[in-house]
């Protein structure tokens, strides 16, 4: 059947056509896209005037009316107030407004650890090595905008349960003196200091600035310059001066590898995921080379006790792009069962647009 499926970012936007395959029993649905347009999420004033333009250029005959979206916030009934961007989305407005037979609508990393088993294992990289168990529930993490967190538990012969989180907004805790320090640093301006914090694009320039601070070492001017004028540009700029050699960005990229694997930690200790866990989001393909280098692994397995405990479960990180778009297609796909029999036979068949 032919599908939308969407991710939607509080700095971009993908939309695409998917057709979706069932699999043989035990293998994932095959999913493949036809083109797929992306959109500045600042720049547009609500998610519906985003997907307005997007169907817009599809022929009518060609536009399907089931569709899949991850969203970047929590979901409660079928509505998301969005965290990182002043958009509301309602399904069943979706549905009214554009004609949709129905709109499956997630958090953004529910959809994608639907994707997750359908990744194809060249494009996992492992950060640490360790058995997998087919059946075995999943932790998923990833830091981009945002931090999203989601818990996967396969099921024999059934889709997979996802349990949603918001934990990227749990409460940071320092491991050190100079965590602690970044931790008062933050808590000044924002009262609240999550994990998200520190755990993602904002939270590398949020490490910067901290580290300035407690070391006292000075910001390079041209970081400076951004941090003023377009913090958003600065991640980049940051992770280009460490690994130029810059010392307060090499610190801060240090550390940052470090709490995110710490957080991954937090994590897996708290689902057990004999099926692996999994570094997803747009930071961590970014910094392969960076979360390889062993601070990460370290940052994750650093919980005392527990240390024998998480050695026992792998680490990858996802470099499959189109992942959450995966996840957001099989969404949709599996809401069909939700639609009146006539609704889904009504699905387009036609061949996916060039």
């Amino acid at each position: 059947m032919l599908v939308l499926a969407g991710d939607i970012g509080g700095t971009k936007t993908r939309l695409c056509v998917a057709r979706v395959q069932p699999g043989a029993p035990g293998v994932a649905p095959r999913v493949t896209f036809g083109g797929s347009q992306r959109y500045d999420s600042r720049a547009h004033a609500g998610f519906e005037v985003v997907l307005r333009d997007f169907l817009a250029g599809l022929p009518a005959a060609e536009r399907p009316r089931l569709a899949g979206f991850g969203i970047a916030g929590p979901v409660n009934d079928r509505r998301c107030r969005t965290t990182n961007l002043p958009w509301v989305v309602d399904a069943r407005d979706l549905e009214q407004g554009l004609g949709f037979a129905h709109v499956a609508l997630a958090n953004d990393f529910v959809a994608l650890a639907r994707g997750i088993p359908a990744v194809e294992p060249a494009l996992l990289a492992t950060l640490h090595a360790g058995p997998r168990e087919p059946l075995g529930p999943c932790a998923i993490l990833g830091a981009g905008t945002g931090l999203g967190e989601a818990i996967l538990v396969p099921v024999a012969g059934r889709e997979p349960l996802v349990l949603a989180t918001e934990g990227g907004h749990a409460t940071f805790a320092p491991r050190d003196e100079l965590e602690g320090e970044v931790q008062r640093f933050l808590a000044a301006r924002h009262g609240h200091v999550s994990w998200e914090r520190l755990v993602c694009g904002e939270g590398l320039v949020n490490l910067v600035e901290a580290l300035s601070t407690a070391l006292d070492l000075p910001i390079p001017e041209r970081i400076g310059t951004l941090l003023v004028r377009d913090r958003a540009a600065a991640p980049p700029q940051i992770t280009a001066a460490a690994r130029a050699g810059e010392p307060l960005c090499a610190r801060a990229l240090q550390l940052f590898c470090s709490l995110y694997g710490a957080e991954a930690g937090n994590l897996a200790l708290k689902c057990l995921p004999t099926g692996g866990v999994f570094v997803a989001g747009g930071i961590a393909p970014k910094l392969l080379p960076e979360l390889e280098d062993g601070r990460f692994a370290e940052g994750y397995l650093a919980k005392g006790r527990m240390r024998a405990v998480l050695a026992g479960f792998s680490v990858q990180v996802v470099l499959d792009e189109e992942v959450a778009l995966r996840g957001a297609a099989l969404l949709a796909a599996g809401a069909a069962t939700a639609v009146a029999g006539a609704a889904t036979e009504s699905v387009t068949e036609s061949p996916l647009p060039a």
